[in-house]
């Protein structure tokens, strides 16, 4: 027999090889296998089945991760007859019967049955004697290590060491996929709050506002703070500065104690009047975190900003929404609260005079995190293409975040230029880094098929 390069490649695999697929402690083995199927990246030279009967891959078919066969509308040849169906893939022959296979007609469709070392030949439900394809020997040893590597690394990006070798273009065209793929996920965070309130669209954004005021350290209580006070009783007082921060504070559990500066006491007494009028209940004041925050991201601070907001706003938070440049927004939210705060973080508390104007940095990740995922599931929602070009666009000209998860991207050389870069790069380690999901990424795809033309 001619000794060509695909030969040589699979004598040394199977002089080399270390089973890595069938090691007890790699448990990726199963998932690797059918990627590199899906794939092809397998050498398919003289490709046979356990039977010796010539095989032909016309298609592979899709990987799909319902119940049921691995892969489906698959397309092979074998010995001359055409097959149409599924490709069940196992490390070894025995696993079909280990899964019970054997007893479920849900398998009956598979055409051909593909594995890394056969040990005993199978039958399906109706006692069909199932084509089987061995792969062992014909794998590049060095696309087992590869994943072995990503799969035990304890880097930040598993694959950081093999990123010079990925097309560029390769990488900007996933984070494109990868930001969409992010809003579509927080846009059925959205709509679960649009239809748990009613499918009242301005209250939603109220919830989704409030709760990104609030950032990591505080979302859920100013999420209680959003379903306490409904937008609706805040615009009924719009027009009276007092009233809007007493009802803010107040309902935010902040008005509970005693106090002997004028403005919390005058709030505290407006409050009094409101909460009776309306029968309100405050939100528990243990519920806020000052620790790990900066006096200026203070929930105290963030209340008071918040409440300039909706008094100096002509059309309460509609001017948010018509914007396709973030300026024009960040110019509406860079308020600046009531003077009492000028020299107070807390109440009670006096201290330095500082400025308390809601920040360029602020307004960024509110738009970020609350007017850019609510225009897209509106959008979605409603059927509004413009509201999701909108979204998709204020993430374009905002700039990147800043964070420990893009400098470290920036480290390994994937640095952001915009909000929907950055986006895409918390969506790439925090959905796909983080739970080691390379055979789904794009980058590790490439990677993987990198090996195989090697």
């Amino acid at each position: 027999m001619e000794h060509t390069e695909a030969t040589t490649t699979r004598e040394h695999v199977e002089t080399g090889a270390t089973d890595l697929l069938l090691d007890p402690a790699f448990p990726y083995g199963e998932d690797l296998l059918q990627f590199i199927w899906e794939a092809g990246l397998y050498d398919a030279h003289e490709l046979r089945t356990t039977e010796a009967e010539p095989l032909e891959v016309l298609h592979p078919g899709r990987i799909q991760l319902n119940g049921g066969p691995d892969l489906r509308d698959a397309r092979v040849r074998i010995g001359g007859q055409e097959w149409a169906g599924n490709v069940e893939v196992h490390l070894r022959s025995s696993d079909w019967n280990a899964h019970g296979h054997q007893h479920d007609p849900a398998y009956n469709n598979v055409v051909l049955h593909t594995v890394y070392r056969h040990d005993g030949a199978i039958q399906t439900q109706v006692g069909r004697c199932l084509p089987t394809v061995e792969l062992r020997g014909r794998i590049d040893e060095r696309n087992l290590h590869l994943h072995q590597e990503l799969m035990t690394a304890r880097r930040t990006v598993p694959c950081a060491p093999h990123l010079h070798g990925v097309d560029p273009a390769r990488i900007r065209l996933w984070q494109e996929r990868l930001l969409v793929e992010r809003l579509e996920r927080k846009a059925k965070e959205v709509e679960a709050v649009y239809r748990r309130l009613g499918n009242d669209a301005t209250e939603t954004l109220h919830h989704m506002l409030l709760k990104a005021l609030g950032g990591p350290v505080n979302a859920e209580p100013f999420a209680m703070l959003a379903q306490a006070l409904p937008l609706k009783l805040l615009l009924k007082y719009r027009d009276d500065p007092r009233r809007v921060e007493a009802l803010l504070f107040g309902q935010a559990g902040f008005l509970e104690g005693a106090f002997e500066e004028e403005h919390p006491l005058a709030l505290q007494q407006e409050y009094r009047w409101l909460a009776k009028l309306h029968g309100l209940r405050p939100v528990p004041c243990a519920a806020w975190n000052f620790g790990r925050l900066r006096p200026p991201n203070f929930p105290t601070v963030r209340l008071a900003q918040w409440a300039a907001l909706l008094t100096t706003s002509k059309h309460g938070y509609d001017d948010l929404l018509v914007h396709d440049e973030p300026a024009p927004v960040q110019a509406l939210l860079e308020v600046q609260p009531h003077g009492y705060w000028n020299d107070h973080y807390r109440f009670g508390k006096p201290g330095a005079p500082s400025s308390k104007r809601f920040g360029r940095s602020s307004a960024d990740g509110l738009i970020i995190n609350s007017i850019v995922p609510y225009l897209f599931a509106l959008g979605r929602i409603r059927g509004h293409q413009p509201w999701e070009d909108r979204a998709l666009a204020l993430l374009e000209h905002l700039p990147a975040e800043r964070n420990a998860i893009l400098r470290e991207w920036a480290s390994v050389g994937v640095p952001a230029t915009s909000a929907g870069q950055s986006q895409a790069l918390i969506e790439l380690r925090n959905r796909y880094c983080t739970e080691h999901r390379c055979l789904v990424c794009a980058i590790g795809v490439q990677l993987h098929k990198g090996v195989d033309r090697a």
